[in-house]
């Protein structure tokens, strides 16, 4: 549409979004929201072509350079609704939960920020426990012309509404050390540890990480503590970690995805381990992962004496390779100058 009826060109606002997984009854969730303006001007306007990063405020508040003027396709001061709704009903089923202030769009833009909204007690005929999604309603209040307000409404954005109380639930999702290990050897472990709970581990609360060997997967009496890393930033829950929807297998999907992530989520913390040498006997045994291995924190919803993500140790090896792991010494020289002094290649 080139044209509007007052014969200026308009915005044509509209969104889309990713929610966090879970949430719970009264709590907080966060929204990552994609606002987009593909309204574009149509008439020559000379004063609208500064671009919007060259453009600043003076002391005086008016604006740098002084005859820069907005397009009439921009859109400034307008309101996002947001909606949950049960799966599979329409909008009109569902009750807003909040209004985001979405920042200034100009003609032909797009922006992403995140927004938290806090999820109300359980409104009367909605499940207990389910599945929801939430719908955004761009320019909700209609603060901007639009060329049309029927693409406002955002497509389903998946998340389900939990009635258990808000606790986290801490995960072991990577234990990256060398395969084939065998007793004694050295390893430098990379480990991450997620929260799939609706609540946070606070930054002033330490916790531990353990890296265990056990005889069996268990972690009990006959268990040996090899390293233990402690996490002081605190863990954000999950439902303040935007994803896409994984489906009805939620919890083993959200695990599965953040393995090894190249974008960390921030529900997932990473620990770079320094190196620790593993037990020299018996010549078979396990290697996993204990989260608050001392039960200082009493944590709910933890897996029972058990290692996560354990890895065979064991004497000898079918590939004939030697022994793997870290076993080295800090280089000292710059480089490219290898430990030992001596250049490589022709000098």
């Amino acid at each position: 549409m080139a044209y509007s009826s007052l014969g200026f060109s308009l915005a044509d606002l509209r969104n889309t979004g990713q929610s966090a997984p879970i949430g719970a009854w009264g709590g907080t969730l966060t929204l990552r929201i994609n606002a987009q303006n593909t309204g574009a001007s149509t008439i020559v306007e000379p004063l609208s072509l500064v671009p919007s990063s060259q453009v600043r405020s003076g002391p005086d508040g008016l604006p740098v350079p002084p005859y820069e003027l907005p397009s009439s396709a921009d859109a400034v001061g307008t309101g996002i609704g947001v909606y949950l709704v049960p799966a599979g009903r329409p909008l009109r089923r569902g009750v807003q939960i909040g209004t985001v202030a979405a920042p200034p769009l100009l003609q032909n833009s797009i922006t992403q920020f995140d927004a938290e909204v806090a999820l109300p007690s359980r409104p009367a005929g909605f499940p207990a426990d389910g599945r929801y999604t939430i719908r955004l309603v761009a320019n909700q209040s209609r603060s901007a012309l639009e060329q049309t307000y029927r693409n406002n409404l955002s497509p389903p954005i998946s998340v389900r509404i939990l009635s258990t109380p808000a606790t986290p639930q801490l995960r072991a999702v990577t234990l990256d050390v060398p395969q084939g290990l065998q007793p004694g050897d050295t390893v430098a472990p990379y480990i991450q540890v997620a929260n799939l709970g609706t609540m946070g581990v606070p930054a002033d609360t330490p916790v531990e990480v353990a890296l265990v060997a056990s005889t069996t997967p268990d972690f009990n009496l006959g268990s040996s503590i090899v390293a233990v890393y402690t996490l002081t930033n605190g863990i954000p829950g999950a439902n303040a970690a935007p994803a896409p929807s994984f489906g009805h297998h939620f919890r083993r999907n959200i695990a599965a995805s953040l393995k090894n992530n190249i974008v960390t989520p921030n529900n997932v913390v990473s620990i770079q381990g320094g190196n620790a040498t593993l037990p020299t006997s018996p010549g078979k045994y396990y290697i996993g992962v204990v989260i608050d291995p001392e039960n200082k924190l009493n944590l709910p919803n933890q897996p029972a004496n058990r290692l996560e993500l354990p890895q065979l140790v064991q004497t000898g090896n079918s590939s004939g390779l030697p022994a793997s792991g870290v076993v080295s010494t800090v280089n000292d020289q710059p480089f490219p100058i290898p430990p030992d002094g001596v250049p490589i290649g022709v000098v």
